[in-house]
């Protein structure tokens, strides 16, 4: 909906601003449960905008609900290093695409 903005923070932890009306952080609003410190992990929002995903330092994925920013699931995606990248797919909404400095890319159902 163009509502929120959602941002990684190196505190390990994802926060959310306000993006229509008055700008601002949403401190309740939060999603915490990875470790991200020192690395670039991106996060991304499903289609329908009902999870969001994020790639971890440790090599894990993962979810959590957006409504209730509750996580959902954590997953072992890669080996070697961080979970570096996660995308949705934009047509299937329980599809998930990670990468990771393992050179390795997976396709996540």
């Amino acid at each position: 909906t163009g509502a929120f903005m959602a941002c990684q923070s190196l505190d390990n932890q994802i926060v959310v601003y306000q993006g229509s009306g008055k700008f601002g952080l949403q401190r309740k609003k939060k999603f915490v449960g990875h470790q991200v410190a020192g690395y670039a992990c991106d996060m991304a929002i499903s289609p329908d905008g009902q999870f969001l995903c994020s790639g971890d330092g440790g090599g894990k994925l993962c979810f959590w609900e957006w409504r209730m920013h509750k996580m959902l699931q954590k997953y072992r995606a890669h080996d070697k290093g961080p979970t570096i990248g996660c995308v949705w797919h934009p047509v299937l909404p329980s599809t998930v695409f990670t990468c990771g400095w393992d050179g390795v890319i997976k396709i996540w159902e």
